[in-house]
């Protein structure tokens, strides 16, 4: 009996051996399996009175071979490079539509400038006028364009995202759904582990840490929950909690992240990191907001440079000139949750200050104190109205915030200064004649009957430049005239028929070379005529007269064609440090370092998880040399465990025969 009971043991336990060796060979090509092995221990021994006699083998368990360390690892990896690959997946396009010479706005911006130069070299020509219209429409044509495709860009960006959400949802249902077969699998066998439930599970996990960061705690009972975000429970034991995406509070456009579960909903945006999701989120974040900003940064500063410049001109009516462009606009985004009744208007300052970036701001006590953040470096401003009632207005960034008081304490607000601006262009003049080359005043010296000049001295005055249309056309010419005491205590200057004094020594070196009017020591002079000035240089003689007029018939005059043709080369942006090219470069450069930086980082990561799949697969791998040599080891063990059955079948046999005789 004792033979008989071991080799049907062993029989037995070498058919299980060669089950399990053919379970792997059969899954060799399935995706997330670990290959299992089994392990074996002795049969209780039967006691006798020569001692403990052993009965044999036994199958202790069918066990799954796994590195929980090393498939952490690989999760891990899978997350990073899931994020690379997203980030710069969407980054790419961006910056091969920013960098692509027939679409891209630097080409359209130097065809613009250019064609102001042609103009301002025969102002007059209306072939040279209509160049002008049409490189303008084609500039307009090209922000539309561009901001078009940004706006695409963040509508396909939130549709990856509603997308993704739902595949982690679809995701974490099935790993709860797995959590409870699994924890039935342990009860029902009594402990053992249902090791292809436990690859299933770790197979969803892999997909799940594609889309996001996650962390996992496995249960006593077998289950295994995963967190996502900073701790937000996605899976408990057999229980799922939901992921949504929602337009977001602070700006409809963009969405937010929400974590739902029994006890309500949660933004978790800031919160999410790593896999896809965190990807894109990065992405709108890192290079879709600015960009998008920055480009609008140009827009602005174009629209309003060459309005400001065009208004100060005449056409070929003699009319001054008319906006040249729309005018930009500040987007202020009242946050939905908001429950005061303030609220919050900007508007354009100074140009030069003005930065590619959202704001917002937030009233920390819903009386007079409020916190702009530049949200894209995180710079504070703290503004104090003072409890002024009902407005209060500061100037920030190139901005002039207008503040109505009745925020409550948390009541936020999102300030895009430039993000609409690039759709927000437009071309305003359509006729070629109402575009303004012609400088609205000229000066020259006093003339005779016959049109002779009278003036004896060698002083001159370059013809004059207004910084604004106020007080234009003159309603009679402004003249100066030389005194040697032009203000009555003694200083040499002109006297001005609107009895302002410009004071001039031409005994004096520096004034001699040259004197520009108003400057710092006469800061107040000529402000009836909108910041006109002009440049003294020479000796004026005693009764000298110079006449400043309206500029009538003036249809060769170039000045203005020239004011605006220059605009391309001033330092008018980024705090004066850039001009409009400049600023649109920076904004490729800046696309391009980041897009560059995540295809290194997405190849860095992609070898980092290939490395770590090796190393797993070493471990839980299954091999097919090893699982042969192992199919024809059992195999002669089952056939050995067959031969002792034999064996004690006939030792049997011959103890009956014996018996019967």
């Amino acid at each position: 009996m004792g033979i008989l009971q071991t080799g049907v043991s062993a029989l037995l336990t070498y058919q299980q051996s060669l089950n399990t060796t053919g379970h792997n060979i059969a899954n060799v090509d399935t995706e997330g399996y670990s290959r299992q092995r089994v392990d074996l221990a002795t049969q209780l021994p039967h006691l006798t009175g020569a001692g403990y006699i052993g009965s044999g083998v036994k199958v202790a368990a069918v066990r799954r071979q796994y590195d929980d360390f090393l498939a952490t690892q690989v999760r891990s990896s899978q997350t990073a490079a899931s994020e690379a690959n997203a980030y710069y997946e969407h980054s790419s396009r961006i910056d091969d539509l920013l960098t692509d010479p027939k679409i891209g706005l630097d080409p359209a911006m130097q065809d613009f400038f250019d064609a102001m130069q042609t103009w301002s070299d025969d102002p007059a020509s209306p072939a040279a006028r209509q160049g002008v219209l049409s490189e303008s429409a084609s500039l307009v044509d090209r922000f539309h364009y561009l901001d078009r495709r940004f706006s695409d860009s963040r509508n396909a960006l939130n549709k990856e995202m509603e997308q993704t959400a739902n595949e982690i949802n679809s995701i974490a249902d099935s790993i709860a759904q797995v959590n409870q077969n699994i924890i039935t699998a342990i009860g029902a066998s009594g402990g053992a582990d249902p090791n292809d439930l436990l690859d299933q599970r770790e197979k969803l996990l892999n997909e799940l840490a594609q889309k996001v960061n996650i962390s996992t705690v496995p249960q006593e009972d077998g289950a295994l929950n995963v967190f996502i975000g900073k701790g937000q429970a996605l899976v408990m034991g057999a229980q799922a909690a939901k992921v949504a995406v929602v337009p977001a509070q602070k700006n409809a456009a963009d969405r937010d992240l929400v974590f739902e579960n029994t006890s309500g909903r949660q933004v978790i945006t800031d919160q999410i990191e790593g896999g896809s999701l965190g990807g894109l989120i990065e992405y709108r974040r890192q290079i879709l907001n600015p960009a998008q900003d920055q480009l609008g940064l140009v827009a602005a500063g174009i629209m309003t440079d060459v309005n400001a410049q065009h208004r100060l001109g005449l056409d070929l009516d003699g009319q001054m000139g008319a906006p040249f462009f729309s005018s930009p606009s500040i987007n202020v985004l009242d946050n939905q949750a908001n429950t005061g009744t303030g609220g919050v208007t900007a508007a354009f300052g100074d140009i030069s200050g003005l930065k590619a970036s959202e704001y917002e701001l937030t009233a920390v006590n819903g009386a007079n104190e409020y916190r702009l953040v530049r949200l894209s470096d995180g710079a504070v401003t703290h503004i104090d109205t003072g409890g002024a009632s009902p407005y209060t207005t500061a100037e920030v960034d190139g901005m002039t915030l207008t503040i109505q008081a009745g925020a409550a304490a948390g009541d936020s607000f999102i300030i895009q200064p430039t993000r609409s601006a690039a759709r927000a262009i437009d071309l305003l003049v359509q006729d070629p004649r109402r575009l303004a080359a012609i400088a609205p005043l000229q000066v020259q010296p006093a003339m005779d009957a016959n049109g002779n000049p009278v003036n004896s001295g060698d002083a001159s005055i370059t013809q004059p430049k207004v910084s604004s249309p106020s007080g234009l056309p003159l309603a009679a010419p402004l003249e100066l005239t030389f005194h040697n005491d032009a203000d009555g205590a003694g200083h040499p200057g002109f006297l001005m028929s609107n009895g302002d004094v410009i004071l001039y020594d031409p005994n004096d070196p520096a004034q001699r070379a040259g004197k520009t009017v108003p400057d710092a020591a006469n800061p107040t002079q000529m402000d009836p005529f909108g910041g006109m000035n002009f440049t003294v240089s020479g000796s004026p003689a005693e009764g000298d007269r110079f006449v400043i007029g309206n500029n009538t018939g003036g249809v060769a005059d170039n000045r203005n064609a020239l004011a605006l043709a220059d605009l391309q080369r001033q330092q008018g942006m980024l705090d004066g440090s850039a001009s409009y090219q400049d600023t649109y470069s920076r904004m490729v450069s800046d696309v391009g370092s980041k897009s560059r930086h995540a295809e290194v980082s997405a190849e860095a990561q992609g070898a980092l998880l290939e490395r770590n799949k090796a190393a797993l697969s070493s471990v839980n791998g299954v091999n097919l040399d090893e699982e042969a040599a192992n199919m024809v080891k059992y195999q002669q063990m089952y056939q050995a465990s067959a031969k002792m059955i034999d064996v004690a079948n006939t030792l049997f046999d011959t103890l009956i025969s014996a018996v019967r005789r």
